[in-house]
């Protein structure tokens, strides 16, 4: 595990890293943005240690045009409940295709009747036709389980086509956080802060043609909302 010497280099190399402007990917994955910053940073893991502020967790995230952040992508349990959400609740876009794109709020019911509500350790996806739908709180675990004292957040913008060999990364900005409020991150989802996106389509080609097709249920935040959910962050770029 690689020692980055202090908070000043540190800067320095993310600074140089934003001046390189897009750079592709290293690993066409979920996981390519984080795996690029890593060889760019010289880790081999995504935790290393500085002194004076003692080990720290390397997270990288995409960042969409409109500063938001996509914090995990689950869909619902159990098993299979997407299609029966689609059957129920799918209408027909401007082309005449089937889709149910829905984005759930925590305070009150959207127009298609869904709301999440947390039930002990699970977000229940609350709707008219009460079709049991949740999600385990461990959804989060990205966020709420931090193994480091700290974590380093780095945005990048991103070029082509996503998670494929031809996307590409410009990290365009760096902070160092700390002491995860959980009370705030509830807070969070209760408030609207955090949405829910349910993006469900059909197949229009395909062995698959017109089965339903799950895009992925995205929990996104503003990335200066993300930023308050803990008691301490410092921008470093």
């Amino acid at each position: 595990m690689k020692t980055i010497a202090t908070i000043k280099k540190l800067k320095k190399q993310l600074k140089g890293i934003k001046e390189k402007g897009f750079i592709k990917t290293h690993r066409f994955h979920d996981n390519g943005v984080g795996k690029t910053l890593e060889d760019l940073l010289g880790i081999k893991e995504n935790n290393f240690r500085l002194p004076d502020v003692g080990n720290v967790e390397l997270k990288a995230k995409r960042i969409d045009s409109d500063s938001m952040l996509t914090i995990a992508t689950k869909s619902p349990e159990p098993r299979g409940v997407n299609k029966v959400l689609f059957d129920k609740y799918k209408y027909r876009n401007k082309e005449g295709h089937f889709n149910l794109h829905s984005t759930v709020y925590g305070s009150r019911k959207n127009s298609q009747s869904f709301q999440v509500i947390f039930e002990g350790k699970r977000l229940a996806l609350k709707n008219k036709y009460k079709i049991e739908a949740y999600w385990s709180v461990s959804v989060f675990d990205d966020v709420l389980k931090v193994k480091s004292d700290k974590i380093l957040l780095v945005l990048a913008e991103t070029k082509g086509e996503k998670k494929s060999p031809n996307e590409k990364f410009h990290y365009i900005e760096a902070y160092l956080l700390s002491d995860l409020n959980i009370k705030k991150f509830r807070s969070a989802i209760e408030t609207d802060r955090l949405k829910i996106d349910i993006r469900i389509g059909i197949y229009r080609s395909g062995k698959n043609k017109g089965k339903g097709h799950d895009h992925g249920t995205g929990f996104r935040i503003n990335k200066r909302d993300f930023l308050h959910l803990f008691d301490f962050f410092e921008r470093l770029i």
